[in-house]
């Protein structure tokens, strides 16, 4: 059309011009506003579960003075089956606090065929949230919809040190998160370990009862010594050992994941509870070397350990080390598990990834 046709048409229809300008803005100002959520579609749960193992990254955003969990992710993403950043929270209101969520580290999972399900954390007085109905139907409903919008692959539940009277409403907000997410998205929980831990630490975990809605239970086998306890290993074997039999006696073993702590404690004195800073595999390893220490290997713990003097006080350290990583894996896939996860990527020696194998 000639500029005098275009002209003329203008002038007798100047509604329809500004009608369409318009819209042409508001269709850009949605783009805009979507581009902070956008994503490829997420992974059909077929080849998520299709898979006859499953190796789970725990994901961190950037820390100052801490190990880049994107650095060793983008570096190990054919290896991972699932990736969950710790990037939300439920308040006592079951409001959804946003915590971190990066979209480019979303599109990078879904473009590498890396299921997206990021941790729900509990906030102080979440549990709050769980003593109505109303609320924790609300809730399920708000991080349902999150779903939905961020193209996220699910969502993993990792409330902590729940008093054990939350443990039937616990179940109950898992089964509403249930309905709420459909059949399509998945659904796990994060579990204390049932065998060495009071009540007052994994009291709210109903295995049966949360395995029946989930699509598997994470079972977070470490910390069996902590910072704020004497010195001694994070996680002996035959503790975790333990740990998975008793787990498989309530839940089928198709539906659990063991968690490996990729991390240590260094207690500055020696003996004393409470005395411990936390360390990666990789801070420790790399103190080992600066002091000229070889860490010793425990058979019957399959933890590593070494012991130095600074400043006139005598230090203990433990951590996991890829041996002891390694003998975790072969435990999981010798009782038939559903997989493992990491905590957390970044913390891990790269020799972790030669130990575990490929999903």
């Amino acid at each position: 059309m000639e500029r005098a046709t275009w002209r003329r048409w203008y002038q007798e229809h100047p509604r329809a011009v500004l009608g369409a300008a318009v819209l042409l803005l508001l269709l850009v100002i949605g783009l805009v506003g979507a581009a902070r959520r956008s994503a490829p579609a997420p992974m059909p749960l077929g080849r998520l579960f299709g898979r006859p193992f499953q190796i789970i990254g725990f994901y961190e955003n950037a820390s100052p003075g801490e190990p880049s969990s994107w650095t060793s992710f983008r570096t190990h993403v054919g290896q991972l089956t699932t990736v969950s950043p710790r990037w939300f929270s439920l308040t006592a209101s079951g409001q959804v606090d946003d915590i971190g969520y990066d979209p480019t580290m979303a599109r990078f999972a879904a473009a590498h065929h890396v299921a997206l399900v990021p941790l729900v954390t509990n906030a102080n007085g979440t549990d709050g949230m769980l003593a109505t109905a109303a609320r924790r139907r609300a809730a399920a409903a708000r991080l349902a919809a999150l779903v939905r919008q961020d193209h996220l692959d699910g969502l993993n539940v990792d409330f902590e040190l729940l008093p054990a009277s939350d443990r039937d409403a616990l179940d109950r907000f898992v089964q509403d998160l249930r309905r709420a997410l459909g059949p399509h998205k998945v659904l796990a929980v994060s579990v204390f370990p049932l065998v060495g831990l009071p009540p007052s630490v994994n009291g709210a975990d109903d295995y049966k009862g949360l395995a029946a809605a989930a699509d598997y239970l994470v079972v977070m086998a470490y910390d069996h010594h902590y910072s704020g306890g004497p010195p001694g290993p994070v996680a002996p074997y035959t503790w975790v050992a333990d740990n998975v039999a008793a787990a498989r006696r309530l839940v089928p073993a198709s539906k659990l994941v063991l968690a490996i702590g990729m991390y240590g404690y260094d207690w500055s004195r020696a003996g004393v509870p409470g005395s411990a800073t936390t360390l990666s595999d990789v801070a420790v390893e790399a103190l080992a070397k600066r002091l000229g220490i070889v860490p010793r290997y425990i058979p019957s713990e399959s933890q590593s350990t070494f012991t130095y003097r600074s400043g006139g006080t005598t230090h203990v350290v433990w951590y996991m080390g890829d041996r002891s990583a390694a003998a975790r894996a072969a435990l999981a896939r010798r009782e038939h598990l559903a997989g493992i996860a990491l905590w957390r990527l970044g913390y891990e020696d790269p020799d972790f990834w030669h130990a575990v194998g490929r999903p």
